[in-house]
């Protein structure tokens, strides 16, 4: 079990590393600033365990770890906090809310609880950066909006997430995720991918080209294109200068 601590209470803080400490769990306690990190798609920590001082302050960094890191199991703990601020960090994404005043075995198990359903859902939701993928319901999303993909569309997606830590080969695309036969021909792969880039806007560029080989996701999906440095000219003399600047996005094969 491992868990990322982000409070500011150190009394807290000590409690929690005890506690865990005595599970072998592994803690972490980290900066707020961590949660605008957006995730990579491998989840470091099975569950984030946020302390606030107050319901506005647990309200804000819910909603901040959630919109940014979208898949991991979140649990607040906020003294103070009454129904309507309960039910509403719910809605805003928090898996759990507990309270400073819980015991330390009942703390323990409901993380170990958070823990346990997020290791079933992981089975039928992949996410890769800001790409979810939501197999049960053969669905997809980036950056939490549906997007609307065909068949297979869908199936290149959903594999090529899968399979995020290496090279899928054209032929493994054709025969096993297409279900046809691979006679040398890639133009269907080739069309597909093109339409599922521009359906995934920014975050298609994370799908990569790997010439003579086959395709793959880029290890991290940035927020913006990519984009690529071309000489900046001197506006007197026209003449390249030795400074950079950067110019429009990089277009991936």
């Amino acid at each position: 079990m491992r868990i990322l601590l982000t409070a500011k209470d150190k009394a807290f803080c000590d409690r929690a590393q005890a506690v865990f400490g005595r599970e072998d769990a592994v803690l972490r306690v980290a900066d707020r600033s961590e949660l605008w990190e957006r995730d990579t798609g491998t989840a470091g920590n099975e569950v984030i365990l946020l302390q606030a001082s107050s319901a506005a302050s647990a309200l804000r960094w819910c909603r901040v770890a959630r919109r940014v890191r979208r898949t991991l199991p979140l649990i607040v703990c906020c003294d103070g906090c009454d129904s309507v601020t309960v039910s509403t960090l719910l809605d805003e994404g928090a898996d759990d809310v507990i309270t400073s005043g819980i015991s330390d075995c009942e703390l323990l198990a409901r993380v170990r609880a958070v823990c346990r359903r997020a290791r079933i859902l992981e089975l039928r939701v992949r996410d890769h950066g800001p790409i979810v993928i939501d197999a049960e319901h053969r669905a997809a999303a980036v950056d939490g909006i549906p997007i609307p993909l065909r068949r297979a569309e869908y199936r290149l997606l959903s594999h090529l997430v899968a399979n995020a830590d290496r090279v899928v080969e054209v032929r493994e695309l054709i025969e096993d995720v297409l279900g046809g036969v691979h006679t040398g021909d890639t133009a269907a792969v080739r069309v597909h991918l093109s339409q599922l880039r521009r359906k995934l806007g920014v975050a298609g560029a994370a799908i990569e080209t790997v010439r003579g080989q086959g395709y793959r996701l880029a290890a991290t999906v940035a927020g913006e294109p990519r984009r690529r440095e071309l000489p900046r000219r001197d506006v007197t003399t026209g003449e390249p200068s030795n400074r950079n600047q950067t110019a429009g996005d990089l277009k991936i094969a």
